[in-house]
């Protein structure tokens, strides 16, 4: 991502303009809307990111179906004005998306720029033979099409979802996404980078020129640098290549996520005419077949999750807060891994990647030729591809998060062995084109097949979905492969004889063995669409009775869609941390865990609380922990003490006659320090508490602040059947831009002022404006007091 700081030279030189606000929008076709005198006067005015799905109910009779969330589609037109500004005079013009969703179609002026089909491609165009003279207004307008349907077997949104961006160069300039740094070598005494650089000139003349390279470390030293002078010919295109030497080094790493700035600068005539500023990472990575992922030299698990592009309450929209708040979610629970399925991520979801220490399997396809949906991208694939593949690269190569590329996620040519390995080639050479410092997967949930076809040998490493069962036997017999599970269910136990499922010692071959890299839950979040995933069901018997209508969404996350933790995060968060801890939930009926028929994405229905109907029955209390004992106590009177170790089992059990009051497990370690965790019976829901998660907001139309709600009693207990409706007002320099709760069938509308309570919780998101001050958000719900909280844009 190529950071602009407002300097004189900068501004005079080289800008890259934030382009998000003050677009007009409207839905559905609007014949003659590309003609810059179209009249737009009664549009809407708003700003972008935007998705224009998001903002209508969900409904059952929309064509995006379950796999789409029951959401809107259609037609959206955006246009903005903008005036030809002095500092464009002799410059070249682009106008760069980050992403639109999708078949979108641009113009400048009324003349068209292009299509361009894929919803998840960053892409740009020219614009400056098209401009119009200093001084005088010009009009980008830009057609979204999502009116074929089904399209996608998740929700997608629609419209320009992502940032936009104009980007001014001179004519003799760096190439977009042309510049790629990678390590070569690096240890705590050295490094040696190799840097490419595209550069382009555009003159009408012959120019000389210096490209200067630096890297600059935390406390702003130059830790090294590299020049090299260059003759460049009008209208040709070249490559230099660097290389710098670094002592010392601050390596990147999962733990310690250094960063140095790299700088690029092309000088000519005692002028910077062009920079690139780019966060970069030091550090060296390995896949070995035996012992798996290696960062550094240090053997690394990989503790992941994928995650859809949905944000949530606010649909497809991307704003940078949503990212951050997000990973840190996943760092707290011991995520170290993202595989972003299974589409290109928005850029700033790398970036913190980059900031906070995850590694990424970066994906580009969920199909290839042969379609899973009528709408899908396979009508497209041919023609687009080998563009969709380079643009992937180039503009994702410098993230020292990124470890892998992954081109496709269980494609149907694994059911026909031509097409497995020819489409498999086609994407290997046009991804290594770009970068062939990365390994290159896909994620395969028919193995069998890809074993037998030899697909598995082409890979660099092969993603395995829902495979565990064969982790062992084909490390036995393909001992040359690099094996990780790029998709597993959260819950280790699954009982049943049908599709793919496996036993709990064919889980902890996983868990245990360092040759199986590491694992990626499917999910880390609930999402919209896939309406009836991560429901419990009747194991075999869940596919022929698939729930869908009212549910709207899939809740196979181990956090719900708000942001929440649900038990099998913390199951999770004990299985990877070392810090020692306890948690509780409980199963609402007398079923034992290995007795329990789940779906294969479901956890069995517990929750976090201790309220029951009736006093005497038995409940199933599920303990998750990573102490060898645990002791569990009603009202202080002992249930017994029980050993863990996780060869044996998941998780601790217990059946416990239910008696209000106060269920408290207290863990012992191995050198006998305690940890507990305790649920108490709540009371009557008594007020509402509001905790936002950021207080003081930059005032620049685009932050965030997540507020959580609960619904507490008159002990300020969290009163689990609280489902009171909260009615939310934003006053000051904020809005309240999207409500939300964790319940996936809830239709209320999620870009509204008012939410139901679900399990005792929902969220608020404030947004700021471009003005500094006070923000008050205010909840009311029926008799219970009024509450508020102060927030502040500066």
């Amino acid at each position: 991502m190529l950071i602009v700081t407002c300097t004189t030279a900068q501004k005079i030189n080289n800008t890259r303009i934030p382009f998000d606000f003050d677009w007009k929008f409207a839905l559905n076709d609007h014949p003659g809307a590309e003609q810059p005198g179209f009249n737009d006067s009664k549009w809407r005015l708003l700003d972008v990111p935007h998705d224009f799905s998001i903002e209508h109910p969900f409904d059952s009779s929309y064509k995006t179906g379950a796999g789409g969330g029951y959401t809107y589609s259609g037609i959206g037109w955006y246009r903005k004005h903008f005036k030809t500004e002095k500092d464009f005079a002799d410059k070249k013009l682009w106008i760069l998306f980050d992403g639109v969703y999708r078949n979108s179609e641009v113009w400048i002026n009324g003349h068209y720029l292009g299509i361009r089909p894929y919803g998840y491609s960053s892409f740009y165009y020219d614009l400056t033979q098209y401009l119009n003279p200093v001084g005088r207004n010009n009009v980008i307008a830009v057609k979204v099409n999502t009116t074929e349907q089904p399209n996608s077997r998740w929700y997608t949104g629609s419209g320009i979802y992502r940032h936009v961006w104009l980007v001014a160069k001179n004519k003799l300039h760096l190439d977009q996404w042309g510049v790629f740094a990678r390590t070569v070598e690096a240890n705590n005494d050295k490094a040696s980078i190799d840097v490419s650089v595209g550069l382009s000139n555009e003159n009408k003349v012959d120019q000389s020129c210096t490209v200067v390279t630096k890297l600059i470390d935390a406390a702003g030293k130059e830790a090294g640098r590299a020049e090299s002078k260059v003759d460049t010919k009008p209208g040709l295109a070249l490559k230099i290549e660097q290389n710098i030497k670094i002592s010392k080094p601050a390596l990147w790493s999962i733990e310690q996520p250094n960063l140095y700035q790299l700088q690029v600068e092309v000088r000519s005539g005692g002028t910077v005419v062009d920079r690139y500023i780019s966060p970069f990472g030091i550090r060296t990575f390995h896949f070995d077949p035996n012992k798996g992922f290696s960062l550094n030299g240090k053997h690394v698990k990989l503790k992941g999750v994928n995650n859809h592009h949905d944000n949530g309450p606010l649909g497809a929209t991307v704003f940078d807060g949503v990212h951050k708040r997000r990973l840190e979610i996943l760092k707290s629970m011991g995520c170290n891994a993202i595989r972003m399925s299974h589409n290109p991520p928005s850029p700033e979801l790398l970036d913190y990647a980059d900031r906070m220490g995850f590694v990424v399997i970066d994906e580009i396809f969920d199909e290839w030729m042969d379609g899973k949906t009528p709408g899908g991208y396979a009508p497209y694939f041919e023609k687009w591809y080998e563009k969709d593949v380079e643009n992937w690269i180039r503009r994702d190569r410098n993230h020292p998060s990124v470890i892998a590329w992954s081109i496709g996620n269980e494609v149907r040519e694994q059911y026909n062995k031509e097409n497995a390995l020819k489409v498999t080639k086609m994407l290997m050479e046009a991804s290594r084109k770009h970068d062939t410092t990365r390994p290159i997967t896909a994620a395969c949930n028919e193995i069998l097949n890809v074993n037998s076809f030899g697909m598995g040998d082409l890979l660099d490493i092969v993603g395995y979905n829902y495979q565990e069962a064969y982790y062992k036997a084909d490390h036995d017999k393909y001992p040359n492969r690099v094996i990780f599970g790029t998709e597993t269910v959260i819950y280790p136990y699954h009982p049943g004889t049908c599709w793919q499922l496996r036993s709990y010692n064919q889980w902890l071959e996983g868990q245990l063995k360092d040759y199986v890299a590491g694992e990626f839950l499917w999910t880390g979040f609930d999402y919209i669409g896939e309406a009836g995933i991560g429901e419990v069901g009747t194991g075999c018997e869940f596919w022929k009775t698939w729930p869908t209508w009212p549910i709207r969404g899939a809740s196979c996350g181990v956090i719900d869609m708000s942001g929440f933790p649900k038990p099998a995060y913390w199951f999770r968060k004990a299985l990877w941390n070392d810090e020692p801890m306890v948690h509780i939930a409980v199963q609402t009926n007398k079923s034992a865990r290995n007795r329990e028929l789940c779906s294969f994405w479901s956890w069995p229905k517990v929750e976090t609380h201790w309220n029951h109907d009736k006093k005497g029955d038995t409940l199933a209390v599920h303990v998750y922990t990573n102490v060898p004992e645990v002791e569990l106590r009603l009202n202080g009177k002992s249930l017994g003490v029980r050993k863990w170790d996780l060869k044996n089992e998941a998780f601790l059990f217990w059946e416990v006659p239910y008696e209000p009051g106060k269920l408290e497990a207290i863990g012992k370690t191995a050198d006998g320090k305690t940890v507990s965790f305790a649920v108490q019976t709540a009371g009557e829901p008594a007020k509402i508490i509001l905790s936002p998660d950021k207080k003081v907001l930059e005032a620049n139309r685009q932050d965030l602040s997540y507020v959580s709600v609960q619904i507490v009693d008159a002990n300020n207990i969290l009163v689990p059947f609280g489902d009171n409706m909260i009615n939310f007002e934003v006053s000051g320099a904020g809005k309240l831009t999207a409500v939300g709760n964790g319940d996936q069938q809830s239709h209320t509308p999620l870009k509204g002022s008012q939410i139901e309570a679900w399990q005792g919780k929902c969220l608020a998101i404030v947004q700021s404006t471009d003005r500094k001050g006070e923000i008050t958000i205010t909840a009311r719900s029926g008799s219970l007091p009024v509450a508020t909280a102060t927030l502040k844009a500066e």
